[in-house]
């Protein structure tokens, strides 16, 4: 079977990434509309999706074969992906999962494609698991530094987008209903209110004060740096759609000059430096943007920044077309 001939199966139509992911795969010439398939839950619905102008059906789960000659993508979590991720399995094809169910499996490969891709040549199983936004933005800022860190806090600001697109959906809707002097619903998923507000966190929290985004979170971030460095994080919500924000805390193994810290920083793959980087310069761009680079008042060991990126176009939809290309072109 050539690359040519080889299918990109999708189950997400309408999820938060599947608009850039559609995109993001027609700039690049990824796949043809004749190798595209599009799936949805049994209980969902969806209109036909175009795609290089041509109208693409979307597929029922149950009534979808899966063969081995397929890389099958899931941007959505829950029964439907479980299934999914099962029946193509069973037929052989590669599995790219985007929607985090098999992230905490150790028999699942991390991939980050800008960080060890190479790892595709020996994986145990035909499953991939994608880092999440988050992680893949703060892999991507730490990895020039990772053979010299001691520790690392994270604080992660995300956008109401890496809910899902319901509190996506949610937080327009009460910014509508404020602007107009009324009062919002909260949001079903968090059981706040999204629009003009800062959530400390998202989630119900566990015993030890985490939740567990956050947890899975340092989980990824030990996966592709390393078990040697010392990880904690906390994520916050904020009340805007897109892009990210996180604030890094680094310790080193001993005292560091900032100027090394910023050439190493300055050569990163897919790292631009600003001297204040927002989350809205980073959306649409494919790079991550590193900055506000300052020596620690902890100690001479100690460097914050920050990192922003686009959580949708360049952290889910990105990284999984590379992940994608490798799998039809190689694998």
């Amino acid at each position: 079977m050539t690359e040519s001939n080889r299918e990109l199966v999708i189950l997400g139509v309408g999820s938060a990434p599947f608009d850039a992911l559609l995109e993001i795969l027609e700039e690049r010439n990824t796949v043809t509309p004749a190798q595209l398939k599009l799936v949805v839950a049994d209980e969902a619905e969806a209109d036909p999706q175009v795609f290089a102008n041509r109208s693409i059906p979307v597929v029922p789960l149950s009534e979808f074969a899966f063969t081995a000659d397929q890389v099958v993508l899931l941007l959505t979590g829950g029964e439907a992906a479980a299934t999914a991720m099962a029946k193509a399995e069973d037929a052989g094809a590669w599995v790219v999962d985007a929607a985090g169910i098999s992230r905490g499996d150790e028999s699942v490969a991390l991939i980050h494609p800008l960080l060890n891709a190479a790892e595709l040549q020996s994986v145990e199983r035909k499953v991939v698991a994608v880092p999440g936004a988050g992680a893949a933005m703060v892999a991507e800022a730490l990895f020039p530094l990772k053979v010299q860190l001691k520790s690392v806090e994270v604080v992660l600001i995300q956008p109401v987008s890496a809910l899902g697109k319901a509190s996506v959906d949610a937080a327009a809707a009460q910014t509508a209903r404020l602007f107009n002097g009324q009062e919002p619903e909260v949001d079903e998923t968090t059981g706040q209110r999204l629009a003009f507000n800062h959530l400390s966190s998202a989630e119900a929290l566990l015993e030890s004060g985490h939740n567990l985004s956050e947890l899975a979170l340092v989980v990824e971030l030990r996966r592709l740096l390393g078990d040697s460095v010392a990880l904690d994080a906390t994520i916050n919500t904020a009340s805007v759609f897109h892009g990210q924000l996180a604030n890094l805390s680094v310790q080193f193994e001993s005292p560091v000059e900032l100027a090394t810290v910023r050439g190493l920083l300055t050569n990163g793959a897919r790292l631009e430096m600003r001297e204040r980087p927002s989350a809205q310069d980073a959306v649409g761009s494919e790079n991550t943007l590193v900055g506000r680079l300052r020596s620690g008042l902890l100690g001479p060991a100690w460097v914050n920044f920050c990192a922003a990126s686009d959580n949708l176009r360049k952290d889910v939809a990105i990284n999984c077309v590379q992940i994608v290309h490798l799998l039809l072109k190689t694998h």
